[in-house]
């Protein structure tokens, strides 16, 4: 709401400017300070007296005054009374700095008048602002991110032609549950087939995926570069991966009827090679031999990276935070 008076002669009113009329009691701490903001538009005047409360007795007390938006400053330092008059150079805001430097506590009358070049009142506004500072630090118990592999399945298996399987009632596909840890984040398997088993069996015994990306992971971010890292076994033929989510594709796959399989994971015409899947509820790896002539010999490891929160003594800075008010004057 707009201040304002009017001053009536002969039947005329004649606008009379604002004035802000302020007085309290502050009470300040023995070698603390207290601020006291004072909003003026451009040249307004400001009568400002500052006394101790009820006469009570201090040696020296320091008064700070400057205005935000200009060049005004006066230092004064007074033991009774502190009496001044100042005109401000632009709307802003002035900022009364005083500081008790006694031994004791002293009590302050402070009263000031702003006589407002314009017929309103100037305004302040306050913005709040937090701000963080870290003590000493303190011992603390603090969620610590584990990620470690874990071997899931190391095997090999023989896979009949495809017309084996059909003529003399040999088996041409198999399905391999994958039955993941709990809180695996995420899985791989290395494959490789031959028709040679001596080849498997040799290519089997060096597979230890879990231990080789153990060896290069930091965290987790650096899981997928370990992996690049490393080689993909020997392979001489080929064999079809589905990655097949529920019982009953994996049923249908089994009987070849037809199956749905998720792209990620399946690998068709595929001699060797390490994929990741992201996929971590049960699932299957169904594998076909597409040969119709050639019986093949597989090899399959299964790992899963698992992603697991302990919590471990550590030195912590303690935060300290404060909030302070940001003065802003209101045009």
């Amino acid at each position: 709401m707009k201040a304002f008076s009017c001053l009536i002669i002969f039947g005329v009113c004649f606008m009379l400017n604002a004035q802000s009329v302020h007085n309290e009691i502050i009470s300040i701490a023995p070698n603390e300070q207290k601020e006291i903001y004072i909003p003026a538009y451009d040249t307004d005047t400001i009568s400002l007296r500052i006394s101790l409360h009820k006469t009570k007795k201090a040696k020296k007390n320091s008064l700070l005054v400057y205005e935000s938006l200009s060049t005004l400053k006066i230092k004064e330092e007074f033991t009774k009374v502190f009496e001044t008059q100042f005109m401000a150079s632009k709307n802003g805001i002035f900022k009364l700095l005083i500081k008790n430097e006694n031994k004791n506590s002293v009590d302050y009358d402070l009263s000031y008048v702003v006589n407002s070049s314009k017929n309103k009142k100037p305004k302040i506004g306050f913005l709040q602002k937090q701000d963080t500072i870290y003590g000493p630090a303190v011992e603390q118990f603090i969620d610590h991110k584990v990620v470690e592999t874990q071997t899931v399945q190391n095997e090999k298996f023989y896979i009949n032609s495809t017309s084996n399987a059909l003529v003399k009632g040999g088996k041409n596909r198999i399905i391999i549950p994958v039955n993941l840890p709990k809180n695996t984040k995420e899985w791989y398997y290395v494959f490789t087939a031959s028709r040679e088993e001596k080849d498997i069996n040799t290519t089997l015994s060096s597979f230890d995926l879990a231990s080789q990306i153990t060896k290069l992971i930091k965290d987790d971010a650096s899981i997928q570069s370990a992996v690049s890292n490393l080689s993909p076994p020997p392979g001489a033929n080929i064999c079809d991966i589905y990655l097949i989510q529920s019982n009953t594709e994996a049923e249908l796959f089994k009987e070849k009827e037809d199956f749905t399989a998720t792209l990620e994971g399946s690998r068709e015409n595929f001699k060797s090679g390490i994929v990741k899947v992201a996929h971590t509820e049960k699932s299957f790896l169904g594998i076909r031999n597409p040969d119709n002539l050639y019986g093949i010999h597989i090899a399959i490891e299964i790992i899963a990276i698992i992603e697991r929160t302990e919590k471990v003594k550590k030195m912590v800075p303690k935060p300290i935070i404060t909030t302070h008010k940001i003065p802003y004057f209101i045009e």
